[in-house]
This record gives structure tokens, sequence and C-alpha cells, in this order.
């Protein structure tokens, strides 16, 4: 098989940890390179495929139309975050029709069940949106066809570029797909409600566990092992999650972290997938604390443990590197790859929410914490207060603790060199920036009609953006910020990788 050959030649130097960030003004980084080492990084054609994803962007574009059962629109305007906090958001019985697209993805009178979704982004005027169909349904060929009962329009409210969540999913789309990992399928839609214009929309999938989606299989009903597949989150909004009433919010556990890097970091998760016991849930709850456990003391202790043949407890080990005995309970790769997307994206969420994780305790699962599904970049790339500079590590020093507990361990440092190695061979950063024009040229008409639909975002701006960012009037302004900060971004981070 032809084989392509690229080469990195790794730095010499030797750098020491400091606690910064993309928010500071003269950053020093952690690196801790293994000093003179060199590596060939080498992809056959068959491998360099699976870096081919590209989104879907035409000169046209698709329609989806949402008509209600009632042809009342106020179930688009009228919720915010304090109905969703007291479990009093709705569903309304809709139709779904998709128009102006290829011939083999339209839809008419599709029936379907439609509410409002998100946590702060309720408070905007422009909401994000679930569909929910009766039937399994595929939409504008995302998934590779796949149908599926439940998607999602992102609003892309906060960000003027509305190019953010695009940009984020379609690195996560060949950073981790190109490792066989899940990153949400996506495209630019318009969207009308019972016949009135809503404005530019981005179609993306559910974050569920199903099959084509999450890496680990559902749960039959009534089902009380705890051998099965898990999808959770580390969630800053657990506690609302917890606290919903009448337990109609998804079940919830806390990790430990005292000892481990200290109490300050968020210790929150909420599960995504069912469960049907406690014991599931509180099995979930062990597996994750006892991981951190387990990968902390190994990193700052050479203390090196591991689960039991039960998962019941965990019991010391000799004889291994640390590399090798994180390796027995973390996905290792998946883990590098969300390391490096976060790096690029400098997402300030990632220390509270959207951090998704799956675990696959069936018999034939890995039964190792899989790192995945990435989500919700509205406030990432530099557009928000403190979190603007393109120098400066930010996820290896970032209050998310799965992210910087291996950011200095030579190994884990050579395994992301060996990784950016492989995206740039395939283009996959110059892609991300063409993508960025691409959309800015091709939809300049839509997104002026979404922007005269919703002017007070442009009028007003928001609160959390920096003054730069809000003194922009077009999507235009704000899609030419994004590139060259993305460029800074990727240069900066080719210096320390590359």
């Amino acid at each position: 098989m032809k084989t392509k050959l690229f080469t990195v030649i790794f730095t010499l130097a030797f750098l020491t940890l400091c606690f910064c960030a993309c928010s500071q003004e003269t950053p020093v980084t952690p690196d801790n390179s293994p000093s003179g080492l060199s590596l060939e990084c080498t992809m056959s054609d068959e491998e360099l495929g699976t870096y081919s994803y590209r989104p879907q962007i035409t000169e046209t574009m698709p329609v989806i139309h949402i008509t209600t059962s009632d042809s009342d629109t106020s179930f688009a305007t009228m919720y915010t975050r304090e109905d969703k906090l007291s479990d009093s958001i709705e569903y309304v019985d809709a139709e779904i029709a998709v128009t102006d697209c290829e011939e083999d993805h339209l839809l008419t009178g599709a029936e379907a069940e439609v509410k409002v979704r998100g946590n702060y982004t309720l408070e905007y005027s422009k909401k994000p949106l679930r569909i929910k169909f009766s039937e399994k349904q595929n939409l504008l060929g995302l998934h590779n066809g796949e149908k599926y009962k439940n998607w999602v329009l992102l609003a892309d409210w906060k960000d003027l570029s509305m190019s953010n969540n695009t940009t984020a999913f379609y690195l996560g789309k060949t950073i981790l797909g190109s490792d066989g990992y899940y990153c949400t399928d996506f495209r630019n839609v318009e969207v009308y409600i019972n016949g009135s214009y809503w404005g530019v929309y981005l179609l993306a999938e559910q974050q569920e566990v199903k099959d084509g989606r999450m890496s680990v299989p559902e749960v039959e009903d009534g089902y009380t092992g705890t051998d099965i597949g898990y999808m959770f989150e580390f969630d800053g909004y657990y506690i609302e999650e917890r606290d919903m009433p009448n337990g109609s919010g998804d079940p919830t556990f806390e990790v430990n972290y005292v000892g481990q890097g200290g109490s300050s970091l968020q210790p929150g998760y909420t599960v995504k997938s069912d469960i049907n016991d406690d014991s599931q849930l509180s099995f979930i709850q062990f597996f994750t604390e006892n991981a951190y456990k387990m990968a902390y003391e190994a990193v700052n202790f050479d203390k090196h443990s591991a689960f039991n043949v039960s998962y019941t407890d965990i019991e010391p080990i000799t004889g291994t590197s640390v590399k090798d005995t994180v390796s027995r309970f973390i996905d290792l790769q998946s883990l590098v790859d969300i390391y490096i997307l976060n790096e690029i994206c400098c997402d300030p969420d990632i220390a509270w929410s959207s951090f998704y994780m799956s675990l696959d305790m069936t018999e034939k699962g890995s039964k190792k914490l899989i790192f995945e599904a990435p989500w919700d970049f509205d406030s990432a790339f530099g557009i928000k207060y403190n979190y603007t500079n393109t120098v400066g590590m930010f996820a290896a020093t970032t209050d998310n603790p799965w992210l910087r507990v291996f950011a200095n361990e030579p190994w884990f440092i050579e395994m992301v060199k060996e990784k950016w190695c492989k995206l740039k061979q395939a283009d996959v950063l110059e892609t991300a920036l063409s993508l960025i024009e691409e959309q800015q040229t091709v939809y300049e008409d839509y997104y002026r009609r979404n922007f005269s639909k919703w002017s007070e975002r442009v009028d007003y701006g928001n609160h959390e953006l920096t003054d730069e960012v809000n003194s922009f009037k077009s999507q235009g302004e704000a899609s030419d910020h994004l590139s060259v900060w993305l460029r800074k971004r990727f240069e900066y981070l080719d210096e320390r990788w590359g």
C-alpha cells in the first residue's frame, strides 16, 4: 500500500510547568518533551482516509419547517431557564418538513414533538430546539444517513460568527472520528415555525446513547446489573438536575478530589444514559472517582493501583509505568484527542460542564473511560472575557481534572505530538480555516437575514464577550476574527508540538 511520510522533529527544550492559560498576558507553557527525541508519523492511504470528513456546505441552505398542531409559536419564545428548573417546559405536537435540499433528503409531514432546550441559552431570545420524531428519521443525510428519533437545532446566539460550533465539530469529527470516537455530525439550516422565518440554526445530533452515536450499548429495560454502558457528563449544573421537582432530573453523582489536586475542582457529574437501579449509579461513581484517584497517584506519587477482577475495589500493582497503569482503565487515545481539541478551542466551559465520557462494562466492553462527544463551543475561540489569548497552554492548566492530570507526562506529550503530526499531514488545520471562509462566503445572505430577524444580538452584544467582539456588526467581521485567532492558535501549538 502506498505510504505517505511526514516527519516531525521534536524540540530539544525541556520547559517547566507554570499555571498559565489562554487568558494570561505573558504565558509560560508546560511541555516536558522527551529531550532529543525524533519521531516519524507515517500514515497509509487507508489511515489518511479516516481524516476525510467534510461538512455539507451548499449554495442553497436547507430549510426545516416546524408546523405545530395549534399553530402557536409561543413554545419557542415563552420559556426561560427558570421554567427548566421547575420542569415546566413541555413538548408540543408538530409536523416536520425539510425542503431546499437534495432530493433524497426531502421530508414531508413527519410527526414529531418539539420543545426548547439548553441551560443559559434559554435566556436568549433565539432559543435552541429539540425535535423528537414519532418514528426514526434521518435529517439531511447526517451521520451517513442513519435514522434517529432525536435531533437538535442549535441557535448559535452568543457567537456572532455562527461558526464556533461548526469549526469545533469539524475538528472533533476529524481528531476524534479518525480514531473511531464519536462527535456529532452537523449542517447549517434555516428554520421556519408555522410559516414564520426563525433564522439560521445548526442542525446537530442529540447527545445520547444510541447505536452509532456513543461508543456504548443501551441498557435493557429492567436490567439492574452494573455491567452495562454508561454515558455521563462532567457537569457543574448537576445540583440543578439533582434538585429538579419530582425526581425529573437526570441521575447525578459527585467525585471527591480532596488530596488529588484540591477540593476546588467541580465535583459533579450527570448521567445521560438510562440506568434502572441505584447500584448502577453507585458503580459509575465508584469507577470514576477511583479512576481519577489512581491516575493522580500514579502521576504524582508513582503509586500504582488497578481495579480488581470484579471491579469492587482497587489493589496495588508493581512493575509498571504510569502509562501502562492508567491505560488499564482510561482509553488514552480518546483523552489525547479530546485534549488536543480543547487546547485548540480554548473553551472556558470545559472546567464546568459539557465534557462527556462513556464507559462500557459489558462482557465485550473495553471497561475503560472514553472521552468523546465534544459539545457546546459558543464561548470558545477567544471571544469571552479573560480567555482571549492565542498563546499559552489552556486545557493543561484549566480546572478540568481529566485534561490536566497528564499534561506534563512525557509519554502523554509524545502521544499528543504524534497525533498533531497526523492532523497536519491530513491538512485538517488548513481545512478548518478554509471552511470558516467558505461558510462566510457561501452563506453571506443567509447570515444577513438571520441578523435582520435577530437584530438585538448585533445591537446589544453579549455581556460575557469582549468589547472587541461586541463591536462587530456582521457575521463577516466575527468570522474574520475567528479565522485570525484560530490561525494564531494553530501556529502557537505547532511551536509546541510540531
